[in-house]
């Protein structure tokens, strides 16, 4: 068997009666101390004593042992020992000691030469007990050898016992997480032998102690933790010295759940349908209910760990301030509450701005509304880099009450041009999705003309050069052709928006009266001639179409435009060729003739008869029959009054402009069925300008008016969103339209546009 003899301890001495050991007790409480001074006054001893050479020593040296752990030693009274035993121990010799060796059972386990003498026994291979369950007795023997060889000898019966003591049924387990302060923990602690200390430590620090084992009991306050991870500690102690450690993780949580709001901060506007979507989590718990609540009313009650969302209606509040609450519960209780302010608002119009939708040479834009006796309402300017303009109000605005937009755009060369649409609600149309408008760029190339007559003419238009085709406002490419015949030249001059990256594949010519025509490839080779000899009339038909008026017209002057797209993507796009034109002095119900050309794909037209004017999908009718209607107006302090005879309109619109000095021009556009006086708009306090001066002055001037039908838009409100709010082709969202005008020159020039800046 093996033994330990390597480490050296002191030990405590208590056991001994000496007075010398009586005295270093009473001034030392350390072990080494103890066998230190114990150790100087042996030796002092010794010096002073000097042992006569010529004596023989026959005298055997005293020895006192002390064990560590224990405070008295019996001889024959065994003491119970763990796995290991420290020995300290008291020899004296007037000669002096040799040696001090300890034996188990006679076998030597150790041996120590130098004072203060000390001897480590490791005694963990013994057994502890017989397989009667006694303990087995083991005789320690120290023996103290003195220079002379003389031997001291003392005994001690020891126990081994290396069983540790049982620390089990720990109520809590790894990963539990506790809350409040008060968190019960339950444990048992046995031994075989007996416990003499029980500790509970929490991360390390003193929680509880025990004098003996058994089911015992420890109460945790978490609240006196920081949220996290915590270690549970305890250690238990038997008779012998041998220690238990039982460790186990848990978590503390005394905080609620984690509340975030993204797309709501404290002070916001809401004037729309919101979605309060809060992302909530916690970090050692399940979340176990969530409500929110608006001004303390319940709007929802949560009591799962989903995710949580409502839709929050403003509509159905008040407008003002208000306060939300989100309150989260976890699986613990802990709660948490976030609130923030909001002002409800009652939102009137949404307006989206493409890229680019503003001409560069648009040097200030403005929007504002207006209430419709004329009263400013907001207003805000269009910055180059808005792509959205959004007009709310803190104020009870009914979704039927009725309001004004205007839009505001000067250019560079200080002329002003105005857009107002009345009677508009927050419903209708609620957004305005503005389109870019085209801005073809345009080059001028000539090519030889051959076979013409100094007196012959030839012309080539798009619908779009022509202002009668609001219809093809929105074309992509436009084009004019001409013939000069001194120059010899043929002047063709094709402009496209480079951004669209639409064309005309072909251009269409023309000869003046005759119709006959010819496709000239766009553009035109460098070796291309145009010769007459190519125009041909062969695909022209004539056709006939009659106008009858059951009201007296101012006069029956009357033009007609026929256009037509050679494909179905040039249909799609609006790229219209146009391929007649007359202007007469009509006769009312007697034919008129036209030339068509029957190869297109399909057909657009406008016809204007005294002061009636339509626009439509296909060939020209047989016969129109002119709305019985008839209307005057007058302006005065800016307010426009309407006299309406008949009810075949549905729109009203309205040219006001300063002809003596070019500095603006205002269109309006107002239910013509409900608004007989129309009220212009108020400016804001950041125009400056001679629109400006002639609304304070009431000098405003109204050059035409117009009243409009649809062929199948038949109230305002579908006006509104069908035409207004998206800037709709007119003849995409409907077949024809038709107006009756009274000028103010009685000319009536192109149809008033609903969008003067497209």
């Amino acid at each position: 068997m093996q033994y330990n003899t390597s480490n050296k301890k002191f030990v405590d001495f208590n056991q001994y009666s000496t007075p010398k050991f009586n005295f270093l007790l009473m001034i030392a409480h350390s072990r080494k101390l103890l066998l230190l001074a114990f150790f100087v006054l042996i030796s002092c001893s010794s010096e002073n004593e000097e042992p006569d050479p010529v004596v023989i020593d026959s005298t055997p040296p005293t020895v006192q042992i002390g064990i560590e752990g224990f405070s008295t030693l019996s001889g024959s009274t065994p003491v119970v020992v763990s796995n290991r035993i420290v020995v300290a121990i008291a020899a004296e010799d007037s000669n002096g000691i040799a040696k001090v060796e300890a034996f188990i059972d006679d076998q030597k386990v150790g041996e120590d030469t130098t004072a203060p003498y000390e001897i480590s026994i490791d005694v963990s291979q013994l057994s502890s007990k017989s397989a009667a369950g006694k303990y087995t007795n083991y005789t320690l023997r120290i023996d103290a050898t003195d220079t002379s060889g003389n031997i001291t000898s003392v005994e001690q019966l020891i126990n081994v016992d290396n069983e540790l003591p049982v620390i089990s049924d720990v109520s809590i387990v790894s990963g539990d997480v506790l809350a409040t302060d008060t968190n019960p923990v339950t444990f048992s602690v046995m031994d075989n032998e007996g416990i003499t200390s029980v500790v509970v430590y929490i991360n390390n620090e003193l929680q509880t102690e025990f004098s003996e084992g058994g089911v015992l009991e420890t109460n945790i306050n978490s609240t006196l933790l920081a949220d996290g991870q915590q270690t549970l500690k305890i250690e238990a102690t038997d008779v012998a010295g041998n220690i238990a450690s039982f460790e186990v993780d848990f978590i503390t949580d005394n905080t609620g759940p984690s509340i975030s709001l993204e797309n709501l901060i404290e002070g916001s506007e809401i004037d729309e349908l919101v979605v309060i979507a809060p992302e909530i989590n916690d970090e050692y718990s399940e979340v176990a209910s969530v409500e929110i609540t608006y001004n303390t009313e319940r709007l929802l009650l949560e009591e799962l760990a989903t995710p949580v969302s409502y839709e929050f209606n403003p509509e159905e509040y008040e407008v003002g301030e208000g306060t939300f609450e989100i309150i989260a519960i976890d699986a613990l209780g802990n709660s948490a509450t976030f609130s923030l302010t909001a002002i409800i608002q009652r939102r009137l119009l949404e307006i989206n701005i493409p890229e680019d939708h503003y001409n560069p040479a648009i040097s200030a834009a403005v929007v504002f509304l207006s209430r419709m006796d004329g009263s400013l309402i907001s207003w805000k300017e269009i910055l180059p880099e808005d792509r959205q303009l959004i007009f709310s109000v803190a104020e009870s605005f009914e979704p039927t009450t009725e309001f004004m937009v205007t839009f505001y755009l000067e250019d560079n060369g200080g002329i002003a041009s105005l857009t107002t649409h009345q009677n508009i609600t927050r419903t209708s149309p609620g957004v305005f999705n503005l389109k870019r408008p085209p801005r073809p760029e345009g080059v001028v190339i000539e090519r030889p003309i051959t076979n013409f007559l100094s007196n012959d003419g030839v012309v080539g238009d798009s619908a779009s050069s022509n202002g009668n085709f609001q219809s093809s406002d929105d074309a992509p490419a436009r084009y004019t052709v001409f013939m000069d015949t001194s120059q010899e030249l043929l002047s063709v001059v094709p402009a496209e928006d480079p951004m669209l990256q639409q064309a005309f594949d072909q251009l269409y010519v023309t000869e003046l009266f005759s119709f006959k025509n010819m496709l000239i490839p766009n553009p035109p080779p460098a070796d291309f001639i145009f010769d007459k000899a190519n125009l041909r009339d062969d695909n022209l038909e004539n056709g006939q179409l009659t106008v009858s008026s059951p009201v007296t017209l101012d006069n029956t002057n009357s033009l007609l435009f026929i256009t037509g797209a050679l494909s179905a993507e040039e249909d799609m796009a609006n790229l219209y060729h146009q391929m007649f034109v007359w202007n007469r002095v009509g006769f009312l119900d007697t034919p008129m003739e036209y030339s068509l050309n029957s190869t297109f794909y399909s057909y657009r037209h406008a016809l204007q008869f005294g002061n009636y004017f339509t626009e439509r999908k296909g060939t020209p009718l047989d016969s129109y029959t002119v709305p019985n209607l008839s209307f005057d107006y007058s302006i005065t302090n800016n307010e426009l009054n309407l006299s309406i005879q008949g009810n075949e309109h549905l729109v009203g619109r309205a040219q006001c402009v300063d002809f003596d000095n070019l500095t603006y021009v205002w269109h309006l556009t107002f239910n013509s069925q409900t608004t007989t006086n129309v009220l212009l708009p108020e400016l804001p306090p950041s125009i400056s300008h001679p629109v400006e001066n002639a609304y304070d002055s009431g000098t405003i001037k109204v050059e035409k008016v117009e009243l409009i039908s649809y062929g199948s838009i038949s109230t305002y409100d579908e006006f509104r969103t069908e035409l207004m709010g998206n800037q709709t082709n007119l003849l995409e969202a409907n077949d024809w339209y038709q107006l009756i005008y009274k000028s103010r020159t009685g000319d009536f020039n192109t149809p008033i546009r609903q969008f003067l800046f497209q």
